[in-house]
């Protein structure tokens, strides 16, 4: 009988001949592999996601301006005052959604980076852009003068639903403050950031750019008295906010913009109500 061993089978000799061999002659501990994680496709998230963030957007806002409404009744000031006219008054609906926006901000931090196991930044595709960043926002600026000059020749309603919440200059400066920084923020990681990539995904860019811009569009619908003249012209802004998140592929990018778009539309209101001092001018 040989006492030559028996030679191993090839996936046992491909082991043993990948362990190095210590200096004193002993083997040494087999080095562990380490693979890069797996890259998910873009997007990570799926509909059931999005569908999941608004459903939680609406509730959020819903608890909120039911606790704010609460809060402002126990107050003298507010105490005798019908609930419906509590509803329309700036400063309780500001203060209830500044509150609620940032929960659902949480929200997709965590559910983007658990999705995609990847800096939120990155996987949302929000991608700064850097030294151009004003030209960005004076795009926006640039965008309301235009869709504002050819509203002209729509027949835009004299009032709309939206204008009640301009009480007094307090509550326009309120609007201003949160349409300006919270609402484009949460707007655009929803609607350029989340719904999409998911609509271009599966439908392609052009049915994806339209149908994002019409849900945009559908969010303001209340606020517009569903009045097609000034739904069509957010439509409008929406097409184009979602045009710059194809061509520049950043979530970034629009948020500059539509940050600029409402700074133009509320600086035209603060000069045209001698600084919010006179706002029956807008509402009616």
């Amino acid at each position: 009988m040989s006492l030559t061993p028996n030679p191993l089978p090839d996936q046992l000799a491909g082991e043993s001949a990948s362990v190095p061999a210590a200096s004193d002659g002993a083997l040494a501990a087999p080095e562990q592999a380490v693979s890069a994680p797996e890259e998910k496709p873009f997007p990570a998230w799926s509909g059931w996601d999005v569908a999941a963030t608004l459903v939680l957007t609406l509730l959020a806002i819903f608890v909120f301006t039911v606790a704010a409404l609460l809060v402002a009744h126990s107050f003298p000031a507010y105490r005798h005052a019908p609930f419906t006219d509590l509803t329309t008054n700036a400063k309780i609906v500001i203060a209830a959604q500044a509150t609620a926006y940032p929960v659902v901000l949480i929200f997709i931090f965590l559910m983007v980076r658990s999705r995609s196991r990847q800096r939120f930044a990155m996987a949302i595709r929000w991608r700064w852009p850097g030294a151009v960043a004003p030209a960005f926002m004076a795009g926006g600026v640039v965008l309301a003068i235009v869709v504002e000059g050819l509203a002209r020749f729509l027949p835009i309603p004299k009032s709309l639903p939206m204008d009640t919440y301009f009480h007094d200059a307090t509550s326009a400066y309120m609007m201003a403050a949160f349409g300006i920084t919270l609402a484009p923020l949460l707007e655009e990681l929803f609607f350029r950031g989340l719904l999409y990539p998911l609509l271009d995904r599966a439908f392609g860019v052009v049915v994806g750019v339209l149908l994002t811009a019409a849900g945009f569009a559908a969010i303001h619908g209340a606020q517009l008295g569903y009045a097609w003249a000034p739904v069509l012209s957010i439509f409008v802004v929406g097409v184009v906010f979602t045009v710059v998140r194809v061509r520049t592929k950043s979530v970034a990018s629009c948020f500059l913009m539509h940050c600029g778009y409402n700074l133009a539309l509320f600086t035209a209101l603060w000069l045209g109500s001698d600084h919010f001092r006179h706002l029956e001018k807008v509402a009616g």
